[in-house]
């Protein structure tokens, strides 16, 4: 009997030597497309990180010029207009906030790649972290006149989150949403006890939507839909690869549904305080839609 693979032709014929060469020139073209496809894959990666850097080096640009420019400003100024003064230190202030928040991310993404990324899990109340993130939001949301809702479920069962981490994951995704949700536009944050051991939070917008093939963009770090000449929108781009990561931290998910040009719904999925899934490094597997 042949063994499976081999020539059954006789050994040393023409065909032999023919089925020989057929199966060593396929194995090469195989050996090709595979570099090839690497090679690709290469390019495509650092034609992200170059993005990304030349992009990063704009963000912290506009904050740190701003300081420098309101802060020379302020030099100027006579004691006797403390109403000026007060308002260039508060633009001053927010712009030093908002370059400490790029760095985080920086930070963030280097500690995510080497696989230091952590969190400090305890019980916490969902509902009390989005009511802090609302705070935060609603000044950015009426800026563009845009309803934002916050849906509070009542019961909701406590999660077994970083309350701090949990807040960085939301502040993403709501501010996402307030940038790419055009004027005069809506947006709505719900908490749900979702069963399985989970609770979850989502963000529905109406604003840009995306495709499936931008979403597996987005999701990638150093990834931006927006970038180079086409770029529209102010960020990083880093949001959503560090709130997928923290989320997996958790044991937990974040999952994406976007209709392009119609809107999209970012879902939070935590473990449920005192299940056994808190402690499940495989639970996302469980979570239903």
């Amino acid at each position: 009997m042949q063994t499976f693979g081999k020539s059954w032709f006789p050994k040393g014929s023409l065909m032999a030597e023919f089925s020989e060469s057929f199966g060593s020139n396929i194995t090469r073209q195989k050996s090709t497309m595979a570099l090839h496809a690497a090679k690709v894959e290469a390019e495509l990666a650092s034609k992200s990180k170059s993005e990304f850097i030349a992009n990063m080096s704009h963000e912290l640009r506009t904050p740190l010029n701003a300081v420098i420019g309101f802060a020379d400003m302020l030099s100027t100024l006579k004691i006797s207009d403390p109403e000026r003064v007060n308002q260039y230190s508060t633009y001053i202030r927010e712009a030093a906030e908002h370059l400490l928040a790029l760095i985080n991310d920086i930070l963030d993404v280097s500690k995510m790649q080497a696989g230091k990324l952590e969190v400090d899990p305890q019980p916490i109340d969902v509902n009390d972290v989005m009511e802090g993130c609302k705070l935060i939001i609603s000044a950015k949301a009426k800026e563009k006149n845009i309803s934002l809702n916050f849906e509070a479920a009542e019961n909701l069962e406590k999660a077994y989150a970083d309350p701090l981490r949990v807040k960085q994951i939301l502040i993403n995704l709501l501010s996402n949403a307030v940038k790419f949700t055009p004027e005069n536009g809506q947006i709505t944050c719900t908490t749900s006890n979702h069963g399985n051991g989970f609770v979850s939070v989502s963000v529905a917008d109406t604003g840009a939507g995306m495709t499936e093939k931008e979403v597996d963009t987005a999701l990638r770090p150093f990834g931006q839909v927006h970038s180079g000449f086409d770029k529209r929108y102010d960020g990083t781009g880093l949001g959503l690869p560090i709130s997928v990561a923290l989320a997996k931290l958790h044991n937990g998910d974040l999952r994406i549904k976007s209709i392009k040009d119609q809107g999209t719904i970012v879902t939070l999925y935590l473990p449920v305080s005192g299940s056994n899934l808190a402690a499940d490094s495989e639970t996302n597997q469980q979570i239903t839609p």
